[in-house]
């Protein structure tokens, strides 16, 4: 993964990775038809609830990736106005 700094560019390279991880869950889930073994009914239930929470958390963290272009590109003006400032005096 690119490192996230003020360069505008490096930031929406560091984005367009995370952009494209998908968890599409919604036709993954574990049934079973036969078992009658509470261990194995509870393991489908943990393992359909964790793929939930799995996809969730990837919406999340490319929720956040898209802040970086954003942030990076007001650290870049702000920068750049230090710059400015101190060569100035």
């Amino acid at each position: 993964m690119a490192k996230v700094a003020s360069d505008y560019g490096v930031a929406v390279g560091a984005a367009a990775g995370i952009a494209g991880v998908q968890a599409d869950t919604s036709k993954k889930t574990v049934t079973l038809s036969e078992s009658n073994i509470q261990s194995m009914k509870d393991g489908a239930s943990v393992n359909n609830q964790l793929l939930s929470d799995l996809s969730q958390l990837v919406s999340c963290v490319q929720a956040q990736a898209d802040k970086f272009p954003q942030l990076a590109e007001k650290i870049a003006l702000r920068d750049s106005q230090a710059s400015f400032n101190a060569g100035g005096n």
